[in-house]
């Protein structure tokens, strides 16, 4: 593997873990937020300079179903990351304080509140475009594709679970604006459901993709 990969990895995996952290906000502490806030954008603004050949790709050649939904999935997730920053910035109370944007606040907050949650099913979506590289010699034999399927399954329908109990739609869909975290379990416990919806999320665009390419061949085929 090349050393650009092998550092692309790296950083989508600390990505993905700083994604997480993210979501437990007061768990995690404000100060802490604000600073993992300012790192992820870092490593999703390097993530693009390493991915510049693939995006460029996506708005070359045929436009396939799998192409479009890739595109579109891709142009979203940037707009919701730079929404997310400049809400971001009108909320802080601790690193942009000093810009002392109060007339901003309610509008910031409710931003920030739609970004987080939809920036954190977008890019869980756009991991599962990607986790064919993963599955792909996993996925050569029957028994062990039976058994990432199994895991796939159990993985969502726990994450739907949680996603379900935890009303996390309710955010998405601005029901309710007031996020309550329960520290119960603290910071372990919260990490492990947010995985599971991760995951669930992450199945579904892997599912999309999967199955729009299986129809795409068959199409070929006739």
């Amino acid at each position: 593997m090349k050393a650009k990969r092998k550092f692309q990895i790296t950083v989508d995996a600390l990505m993905l873990c700083v994604l997480l952290v993210q979501m437990s906000y007061s768990i995690a502490g404000e100060l802490i937020h604000e600073i993992l806030g300012i790192t992820l954008f870092a490593l999703f603004i390097v993530h693009h300079i390493l991915s510049a050949g693939m995006s460029k790709a996506l708005f070359k050649g045929r436009k396939t179903a799998v192409k479009t939904i890739k595109t579109a999935v891709d142009i979203m997730l940037t707009a919701d990351v730079l929404m997310m920053m400049a809400s971001a910035v009108i909320v802080s109370k601790h690193i942009f304080s000093f810009l002392d944007i109060n007339t901003l606040s309610s509008f910031g907050r409710t931003a920030h509140l739609l970004g987080a949650y939809w920036g954190f099913a977008l890019m869980s979506v756009h991991l599962g475009f990607h986790l064919d590289f993963v599955l792909h010699n996993v996925m050569k034999s029957k028994s062990s594709k039976a058994v990432a399927a199994a895991v796939m399954i159990v993985l969502s329908a726990a994450g739907l679970m949680c996603f379900i109990h935890d009303e996390i739609y309710k955010y998405m869909l601005l029901i309710n604006r007031f996020v309550f975290f329960d520290t119960a379990g603290g910071l372990p416990l919260f990490l492990l459901k947010y995985f599971l919806i991760m995951s669930m999320f992450a199945s579904a665009g892997y599912a999309a993709v999967t199955a729009l390419k299986r129809f795409a061949e068959k199409r070929q085929t006739k």
